[in-house]
């Protein structure tokens, strides 16, 4: 069982090698560009909501304190102003990658398709499934994500007190989320439907999840886990 562990880890960071090495393959640039526009166009639409209710927040909180236009009223609005802007920032930069993802999930049969020809000819695929069905799945998946680091967000700003609490955390949150999301997206095309153990998936998605948070990588990150979770499974056909 251990020696299967190891070989599977080896598989996978050898996937990852692989799928960095073809990013100049002219067909996933398309991918690329739309997924990377679409998740700054998003993430800029979310920045004004996030600040609005931040500041009705920052209303509600300093009304409740009532105090007039006393000086420390003034300390505390400052304060939880600059407070809240910099979750919403922390939020946006640790959901930026899950947010690629899911509009990466409306270009994923190309990606796939592009992996399988590139490396594994040989290997037959099922047909893509509907448009409808990528986008619900693309949206189930951004929710999901959205609340998941919403929630762990606490002890992500624990583990700056307490490294590296936080980003073990977030690791492991995120990494399940990417693992299963990747698994649902990618294995149905493959005639066998290959379901990975729980620990492998987890695994493969942690990969995923430190790529996200590394500034400039994080960019492509979506992509080359697309890639390759693809080779990974085309080389277990």
């Amino acid at each position: 069982a251990s020696k299967m562990g190891r070989d599977s880890s080896w598989a996978m960071l050898t996937s990852y090698a692989k799928a960095f090495g073809q990013l100049g393959n002219p067909r996933f640039i398309k991918p690329l560009v739309y997924s990377l526009g679409l998740a700054v166009f998003t993430a800029l639409l979310a920045l004004p909501a996030g600040y609005f209710a931040f500041e009705w927040l920052n209303e509600a909180l300093l009304a409740w304190l009532g105090g007039g236009d006393s000086w420390w009223r003034t300390a505390i609005e400052w304060s939880v102003g600059v407070l809240g802007t910099l979750i919403l920032l922390l939020i946006l930069f640790f959901a930026f990658g899950s947010i690629q993802t899911a509009w990466l999930g409306i270009f994923m049969d190309g990606v796939v398709d592009a992996a399988r020809d590139s490396s594994h000819p040989e290997v037959e695929l099922n047909p893509p499934p509907s448009l409808s069905a990528s986008g619900w799945s693309a949206i189930r998946f951004l929710v999901l994500s959205l609340l998941v680091n919403v929630l762990i967000l606490p002890l992500v700003l624990i583990g700056w007190i307490l490294p590296p609490l936080g980003l073990i955390v977030q690791l492991l949150a995120n990494g399940y989320l990417l693992g299963r999301e990747y698994e649902d997206i990618v294995s149905p095309r493959f005639p066998k439907h290959p379901r990975l153990p729980l620990l492998s998936r987890s695994i493969f998605g942690i990969m995923a999840a430190a790529l996200f948070i590394v500034p400039f990588i994080n960019f492509v990150a979506p992509l080359v886990t697309a890639i390759a979770f693809t080779h990974y499974l085309a080389s277990r056909e």
